[in-house]
């Protein structure tokens, strides 16, 4: 399966006109001059499967995921991008993150803040580039959690610590995410977060 899903991922990428960037950066070698306005008008999807690729052979498949200030080691190798105002359309999000992976200096993390764009939002760019999530950890009306809340869990409606149901939420949406688009068999952040917030 996993050979069948890349020889349809290198199709697209190359059907859309962009196989000669994969390989170009591969190699390392200089990027065509054109390379800001055919990223600005390829199809997204393949775009974003571009991405992926560049972010899967660089980065690898690992996802940092930060729920409260998240560090910056090194600012030359970090690109954070938030929506804000001026970002119409969660299209235009997804495409910014895949154009910063593509054009970003090799090896480069890319983060995303969901704070502007919503967790879900956010889960998607981890398909069109993104490695790294950062954001507060709020309840559904956007205001912090205050320390002790309680949040109601699974059909019985049993209370545990709010924190602890975010985290575990969040945990989910990656691993789904990465089960769904990557054919990852397991990711085990889910009992590291439940020891940080014990």
């Amino acid at each position: 399966m996993g050979k069948l899903v890349s020889a349809l991922v290198d199709r697209a990428i190359e059907s859309a006109g962009l196989g000669d960037l994969l390989t170009a950066r591969r190699r390392d070698a200089r990027l065509p001059d054109d390379l800001a306005a055919r990223l600005a008008s390829a199809d997204l999807l393949a775009l974003g499967a571009l991405a992926d690729c560049v972010r899967q052979e660089e980065v690898g498949d690992e996802v940092r995921v930060y729920t409260g200030e998240a560090p910056v080691e090194d600012a030359s190798a970090l690109i954070v991008i938030s929506a804000g105002e001026g970002e119409p359309t969660g299209l235009d999000l997804l495409r910014r993150v895949a154009v910063a992976r593509v054009l970003g200096p090799r090896g480069v993390s890319v983060r995303v803040d969901w704070a502007g764009c919503g967790l879900e939002l956010a889960q998607i760019t981890l398909g069109f580039g993104a490695n790294e999530l950062s954001g507060r950890i709020a309840n559904k009306r956007g205001l912090p959690l205050a320390p002790g809340e309680l949040a109601g869990v699974g059909k019985k409606s049993r209370r545990e610590l709010a924190d602890l149901v975010k985290r575990k939420e969040l945990a989910g949406y990656v691993r789904r995410a990465f089960i769904d688009a990557l054919g990852v068999a397991e990711i085990t952040d889910e009992r590291a977060l439940a020891q940080e917030s014990a």
